[in-house]
């Protein structure tokens, strides 16, 4: 599927010559590929791998997007929106009827193009779905206190694993922080006490002295990931990383044929909130270095925060949204380096046997002694 792939028509970079099928991008080679008649075609890269992608300064995005037609930084793309958990994406023109890959419900679909933002890179998937399978399998066997039919329904699983672009915002910065503090340093008194059989002993109490300090530190920030995604779980971001940026490409929409791009639902004014709170954790540390001592006190940090420039990018996923007694749940492998994490749900009865067997074992042993 193409970004710019029209109802009636199909790019020329994404058409097999063969037999006029759409050609599909085939994760961890450089190659689109016809399912039919097996014709290959080469993606033709402006860069490669580990070339820099020029990020865009904030004021000038945030003057940009007020126009949503500004050709600078937009494209016309077939937007899905899935009513029950309002993820929006785009999907192949061709697909008639589709399941929401965020949350399994069925999708009314109605082909419209809309504008929306053009991602300024993309990592492209490495890991096809033969490989990306076995791994949601190896992770579901491995889950505790799971209800048996919940792993059956996992097993059924197969052909319903969608390879996902997720949206993500990268943000770089400086940052100059002034702050006050104390620094604290230790020193140790000796005192005495009586020990449970009546005598004495002596023994050294750490305590600590504080002193005043203050000072400025200077950040520089690079590539600080934000999801611009509500339709997965708040830690998603964190759970289902690192990703390795030297692999970051330009935007080449042939990358998404065959996949399905999720476009952002957190804007990069939302964004820069998020990583600002992420930046705020490295600056406490670089001031505690900066104060110094045994241990410190942060009392108060002013930061200043300049030349804020960001990326919008795609970052691949294996993606498994299944409904399990009314309730939806998500299972995700990293299609870079195949990290997996999910959403299960618990079995009642078999967490209530194991808490008995625990209790029973307790009680036996007890009365063997």
């Amino acid at each position: 599927m193409s970004f710019e792939d029209k109802t009636t028509e199909i790019s020329q970079d994404l058409k097999c010559q063969g037999c006029g099928a759409v050609l599909h991008y085939q994760p961890g080679t450089s190659n689109l590929k016809c399912l039919y008649c097996g014709t290959e075609n080469q993606i033709v890269e402006n860069a490669g791998i580990g070339t820099a992608i020029h990020t865009i300064d904030y004021d000038e995005f945030t003057t940009a997007m007020q126009d949503i037609h500004d050709a600078r930084f937009t494209i016309t793309a077939e937007v899905v929106h899935c009513k029950n958990c309002g993820a929006n994406s785009t999907l192949d023109p061709h697909v008639t009827a589709d399941l929401c890959a965020f949350c399994a419900s069925p999708l009314v679909i109605d082909h419209q193009e809309k504008r929306i933002v053009k991602p300024h890179g993309l990592i492209p998937f490495f890991i096809d779905e033969k490989k990306a399978f076995p791994l949601f399998k190896k992770w579901a066997g491995g889950l505790w206190f799971a209800p048996n039919d919940f792993k059956r329904i996992f097993n059924a699983q197969n052909n319903r694993l969608k390879g996902v672009y997720i949206p993500f915002w990268s943000y770089d910065a400086k940052a100059t922080s002034s702050y006050q503090g104390q620094r604290g340093e230790y020193y140790y008194v000796t005192r005495t006490r009586r020990t449970a059989d009546g005598k004495s002993e002596t023994y050294e109490e750490q305590q600590t002295r504080w002193y005043y300090a203050s000072g400025q530190v200077l950040n520089r920030f690079k590539d600080v990931l934000i999801s611009a995604s509500t339709s997965l779980p708040n830690d998603f971001a964190s759970k289902i990383g690192p990703w390795n940026m030297e692999y970051l490409k330009p935007f080449n929409d042939q990358y998404l044929s065959g996949f399905i791009a999720e476009t952002f639902s957190i804007d990069h004014v939302a964004g820069i909130h998020a990583a600002k709170r992420v930046m705020e954790d490295e600056i406490s540390n670089t001031v505690r270095s900066d104060i110094g001592g045994d241990t410190q006190r942060i009392d108060d940090i002013d930061s200043l925060y300049e030349d804020i420039r960001l990326k919008y990018i795609l970052l691949p996923v294996w993606l498994s949204a299944y409904r399990y007694k009314g309730k939806s749940y998500q299972i995700m492998v990293n299609a870079f380096n195949g990290k997996v994490y999910g959403q299960r749900p618990y079995s009642f009865w078999k967490i209530t046997l194991f808490i008995l067997l625990i209790i029973v074992i307790i009680f036996l042993l007890s009365n063997m002694g």
